[in-house]
């Protein structure tokens, strides 16, 4: 455990040039969080939700996991969606995948481990809805690209359940 003294130096560091800063930030910070956003995106540690649409601390609600899915069975994930909705009213919920996703890849390639292979169940339908057009890419990296992007993809990957659930949020 030798890497914790180090996280736990970065974090004193970090708090002690934020006070110098704003020395009322962590008082202010503390008293509520009021985000108008839901983030839900994959959990790959390149992609900082709030650092790549520009927003701070208590002003994006992030949820993360493998290649950004709200499944139906998921009870983590409506949680989230049920507190955000409900009590931190947000008014706007993203759903955000990226290129380069892990969990995308692990899905078009043979896996046996499981929770993951359960997890992954759900790109793969996507992929086998979408087998003649995908199969029929040159190799695996653009099939990989095009279920990254495919909108499809995303929505399928929300499941059916959250589309209603979010239609009659506020």
């Amino acid at each position: 455990m030798k890497f914790l003294p180090k996280l736990f130096e970065n974090n004193r560091a970090w708090a002690e040039r934020i006070k110098l800063e704003d020395p009322a930030y962590f008082e202010r910070l503390s008293q509520t969080q009021t985000p108008e956003y839901l983030w839900i995106g994959c959990a790959d540690s390149r992609v900082p939700a709030n650092e790549i649409v520009g927003l701070g601390p208590g002003e994006l609600f992030v949820h993360r996991n493998i290649a950004n899915m709200v499944p139906p069975f998921d009870a983590n994930v409506h949680s989230v969606l049920q507190y955000a909705v409900e009590a931190l009213k947000v008014k706007h919920i993203i759903v955000c995948g990226h290129y380069g996703c892990g969990g995308v890849l692990a899905a078009l390639r043979e896996w046996s481990g499981l929770p993951l292979e359960n997890w992954l169940a759900h790109v793969r339908a996507v992929y086998r809805a979408h087998k003649d057009e995908l199969d029929a890419a040159p190799n695996e990296e653009i099939r990989w690209r095009r279920l990254c992007a495919d909108r499809d993809s995303t929505l399928w990957r929300c499941g059916h359940r959250f589309w209603r659930w979010r239609s009659i949020a506020p």
